[in-house]
Formats: C-alpha cells, sequence, structure tokens
C-alpha cells in the first residue's frame, strides 16, 4: 500500500512540476526575432553583471534556488524528496541483499545435502547391479 502511495506522490509531483516547467517556458520564452518586432530596445539592454565573484558555489546555487520563487521551493521539496527516498532504497537494497545471501548458504547447504544423497543412491544402485550380475553369473 505504501509503495502505492509514493508511486501517486511520484507521479503528481512529476505531473506538477512538469507543469511548471511548461509554463515557465511559456511565459519565459522570447520570439527567436525579438529584435525585428523591437519588444526591447537593444541599444538600452543591459546584460546583468556579476556582483560578488568571490561567493562560493554553495551561495551561489541557493541564490539561484532563492530567486525562483515557488519554483525554487518545489526543486528544494523535490530535492528533499528523491534524497530521503534513496535513503530508504539503499536500505531495503541492502536488507533484500543479507536475505539474498541468508537464502543463498542455506541452498548451499541444501544442495550439498541432496548432492550426498544422489551418490549415496548411485552407489546402492552399482552394489545391486554388481549382485545380480554376480547372481547371474
Amino acid at each position: 500500500m505504501q509503495k502505492i502511495i509514493d508511486n501517486i506522490i511520484t507521479v503528481f509531483l512529476g505531473l506538477v512540476l512538469g507543469s511548471f516547467f511548461f509554463f515557465a517556458v511559456q511565459t519565459k520564452a522570447e520570439p527567436p526575432n525579438f529584435d525585428q518586432y523591437k519588444y526591447r530596445n537593444s541599444s538600452t539592454y543591459q546584460p546583468v553583471k556579476q556582483e560578488n565573484k568571490k561567493e562560493d558555489l554553495v551561495t551561489q546555487t541557493v541564490n539561484i534556488i532563492l530567486a525562483q520563487g515557488f519554483s525554487g521551493a518545489i526543486i528544494v521539496v523535490l530535492f528533499g524528496y528523491i534524497w530521503r527516498e534513496g535513503k530508504n532504497n539503499r536500505a531495503t537494497h541492502q536488507e533484500n541483499f543479507d536475505k539474498f545471501v541468508t537464502i543463498s548458504g542455506e541452498c548451499s547447504g541444501h544442495m550439498a545435502s541432496v548432492s550426498a544423497r544422489l551418490e549415496n543412491i548411485e552407489r546402492e544402485i552399482e552394489l545391486q547391479k554388481m549382485q545380480t550380475q554376480f547372481m547371474k553369473g
């Protein structure tokens, strides 16, 4: 039941993120020939300058995410969800691997037992064949 709920949440969050991405692209996109239609005056347009290059990568990343507003919040929530699911999956994987090792050891023991029994049956069959040949001969 928990897996079904997790899958539903994952699909829902994926749809929400996809729709936000779609709308963000639609609202922020400019036509490819914006200079022809004079949407903005290219003579007054100045690109954004980086003020402080001494900021470390973590601070820059946090500032970028915070500047995005609601989209940034969704990114942070999805990161937390994926990180939590990754930890859960690693723990589950370790449990399953331990179970596999245990079952593999048990199977090896049972296979050795079956192999020994088959060898005993082979010896008995060979012994009976020799006895029947000895009786006939």
